[in-house]
């Protein structure tokens, strides 16, 4: 299934947003992933390494965070 995916965070977490139309994501993400052919369950199993792949890029974005969720 092809979704777009968002991230965006809310106190130590980051906050994984799949959507299957962009206009249902939030208007408050930090960054567009843009369209990925995934499943929730695919996107839940992997949080954390998409976690770690953030704080890696954006330290000064995603540093702090310690957990990560999908919605």
């Amino acid at each position: 299934m092809i979704y777009h995916v968002g991230l965006s965070k809310q106190g130590q977490t980051l906050i994984i947003e799949a959507c299957k139309c962009i206009d249902y994501l939030s208007c408050e993400l930090y960054d567009y992933m843009g369209k990925r052919e995934t499943t929730k369950k695919q996107l839940k199993v992997n949080r954390y390494e998409i976690l770690k792949m953030m704080q890696r890029q954006k330290p000064d974005v995603y540093g702090s965070l310690k957990y990560a969720i999908v919605d």
